[in-house]
This record gives C-alpha cells, sequence and structure tokens, in this order.
C-alpha cells in the first residue's frame, strides 16, 4: 500500500481533532471563564521498512491562557481573577477548578457553582453565610465576609498547564500540587468574559473542514487507485 495514503490519513485525524477543539470553543463562547483549546501541530517521523517518511502528528492540544475580558455586573457574587489561576471546587468527583466565577448560593447558603458544586475554601471547607447576613463582601485575596464577619476565604490555586485536563466547559482536574507563589486577585462584581473570538473561529471552523474534506478525497482516491490495481494484477492473464 502507497506511503501517501498513511500521510493522508495521518492528516485527516489531525485535522479532525481540530474540528472538535474548534467547534467546542465557539460552542462555549459566551460562557463565563471559559479558555479556548488550541490545537498545535507536530511532524513525525515514521519508519517504513522501505524508507522513513515524515507525517503529521495528530496535534496536541492545549488551553489557551490568555485571560479574556473582565464585565462589570454588580453582583457581590459574581467573581473573576486577575492573574493566573483558578477557584477551587468541590464536584462528586473531587476536588476540580475553574475560572467560571458566576457564583450563588443554594437553599443551605453555601457559595457554590452555577451548577450546584459546591466553592471551596482554604482546606477545601465549605463557605457558608449565615442566613440572617445581608451585605457579602468579598475582597481582592479570596476573603468572604458577611455583614463585616469573616466566614471564609476562597481557595485560590495555580497549576502548570500540563497539569491540567479539561472537564466539560469550564472545569479542570489536575494531577501534582499546585504551583507557589502570589495568587491571583479576585474581582468582585465582575465575570471574565471567554478568550474565544467567535469571528476567527468560525473562520478556522471553515478552513479546518475544507482541508479536511480534501484529504479525505484524497484518501478515497488512494483507495481507488489500489483497488483498480489490484484488479488488474489479479485478473486473468
Amino acid at each position: 500500500m502507497s506511503s501517501g495514503i498513511y500521510i493522508a490519513t495521518a492528516g485527516a485525524v489531525a485535522q479532525s481533532n481540530a474540528l472538535d477543539a474548534t467547534s467546542n470553543n465557539i460552542a462555549n463562547a459566551s460562557t463565563a471563564g471559559f479558555h479556548g483549546d488550541r490545537i498545535t501541530f507536530r511532524e513525525a517521523l515514521t519508519a517504513a521498512k522501505s524508507a522513513d517518511m515524515s507525517v503529521v502528528g495528530s496535534g496536541t492540544s492545549r488551553v489557551d491562557s490568555q485571560a479574556g475580558a473582565l464585565m462589570q455586573t454588580n453582583n457581590p457574587l459574581d467573581l473573576a481573577l486577575e492573574g493566573d489561576g483558578m477557584f477551587g471546587v468541590q464536584t462528586p468527583n473531587g476536588a476540580r477548578y475553574t475560572r467560571s466565577g458566576n457564583f450563588k448560593l443554594d437553599d443551605t447558603r453555601r457559595l457554590v457553582t452555577a451548577d450546584g458544586n459546591q466553592v471551596r475554601g482554604e482546606g477545601g471547607a465549605a463557605i457558608v453565610i449565615p442566613p440572617e447576613a445581608q451585605a457579602i463582601a468579598i475582597g481582592a485575596d479570596g476573603s468572604v465576609s458577611a455583614d463585616g464577619t469573616a466566614v471564609g476565604k476562597l481557595e485560590l490555586v495555580n497549576f502548570q498547564p500540563r497539569q491540567l485536563k479539561r472537564e466539560g466547559a469550564s472545569l479542570f482536574s489536575a494531577s501534582g500540587k499546585p504551583l507557589v507563589g502570589e495568587p491571583p486577585k479576585v474581582r468582585a462584581g465582575m465575570l471574565e468574559s471567554s478568550n474565544v473570538n467567535v469571528v476567527r473561529g468560525v473562520v478556522d471552523l471553515v478552513k479546518v473542514s475544507r482541508t479536511y474534506e480534501s484529504l479525505m478525497r484524497v484518501i478515497q482516491g488512494y483507495h481507488d487507485v489500489e483497488s483498480r490495481a489490484a484488479r488488474d494484477l489479479g485478473g486473468p492473464k
């Protein structure tokens, strides 16, 4: 079989991964705190029996760490982070991390995410607002107070990009220990918008789709040529 079909197939797989990432980016362009995925292509040297050939690898997905613009909401439970870092969140699957700070209070007055997951305080503790409290304030260091009385402090952590694995639109799991250093600053009454540029995303989607379709036609062409060759060689002499 021609080595060309392997090269075209590797390219199609790479473009399929890029298509998935780009589609997901566009779908979450309005999700608070969403950071888009970027696919970086690489060349892999594959040894064949007859010769060495350079093929395009399937691509490496990485999260774009560039912060989105901050939007003023004036809701004291809407929080944005200034600088690298994430909020800690407790989910049924354990601790997770997010940049999405559109928080609220549940029926028990716990601070939770829009999906109902508990926002982690320092040490993983829940942050509970007393039922009689009228005013909630959250400081730049993540300290939470109700009517002037401290009730907890947000867990703010930072990880290397390679430690993070995306889970859904805005949650990440992390491997290893968080980085030691200055935590990000909390901006209350604001939300970080998605860092996805919709116009660029649509342009990329069209470009990737056309490249994928072209590679699929190339693969089909190789298949047709080799099928004809097999019939001709296997026919009557």
